[in-house]
């Protein structure tokens, strides 16, 4: 059952994460590439035990795996890193649309519910532009397929809440990422909090994939008194 699957592996995600966040400030590479990656993997595991249509597994193994690459990618002293990386969640943002086209079903109302977040990512783009320089095609394609992920994640049927906003806080956590690469001097606190929100998000895009009702995620996240 997800649920009870979910109660056990919960503490090993959230701890890892959390881990993760306390030392970010005080490590460096090689340290970050072995610990960054750990969550994911607890996620790809957790995802790979429990009872899912096959071809949603896949698509959900498939996006992980590509974050996967991605996050390990980024932590290496690697000249082409940040255009490695973002081909890798490219990749990640592409199954992700496919995984939700199969689980969504478009609908008027989930457009309109869409437009506050399509304001905020041109506003968020207009203010990136003059400052992107030579990443100006990779960053705007970028953006491109990770706005229309977030699309389609308005689009799923069911567990919509947790979805769309894990989702939304992709799209936030990337933005914060943008701005701490192009636009201020990179700050320690501000990694944090990017990692933060991408954690998060994926957790929820897993969670709300995974889990078949609200509920029931309630009833099996372990409470602690």
């Amino acid at each position: 059952m997800p649920g009870q699957r979910l109660k056990i592996t919960l503490p090993l995600i959230l701890g890892s994460m959390i881990f993760y966040l306390i030392v970010l400030p005080f490590i460096q590479y090689p340290i970050t590439t072995f610990l960054k990656p750990i969550p994911i993997i607890l996620l790809m595991l957790y995802t790979l035990q429990v009872t899912l249509e096959q071809p949603i597994k896949f698509l959900l193994l498939g996006a992980l795996s590509f974050s996967l690459i991605g996050d390990i990618v980024l932590t290496l002293p690697l000249k082409a890193a940040l255009q490695m990386g973002i081909l890798a969640f490219m990749a990640t943002h592409c199954v992700y649309i496919c995984l939700f086209l199969k689980k969504g079903q478009f609908q008027k109302k989930n457009c309109l519910s869409f437009l506050p977040i399509l304001m905020f990512v041109l506003i968020g783009g207009y203010v990136l532009w003059p400052y992107l320089g030579e990443m100006k095609i990779p960053v705007s394609l970028y953006l491109f397929l990770l706005t229309f992920m977030v699309f389609c994640s308005f689009q799923v049927k069911q567990q919509s809440r947790f979805i769309r906003l894990g989702a939304c806080l992709f799209l936030l956590s990337d933005f914060t990422l943008a701005l701490d690469l192009f636009v201020l001097t990179p700050n320690k606190l501000l990694a944090v909090l990017i990692m933060l929100l991408y954690y998060i998000a994926q957790l929820l895009l897993v969670v709300g994939t995974t889990q078949r009702n609200y509920q029931n995620i309630k009833q099996h996240i372990p409470t602690y008194s």
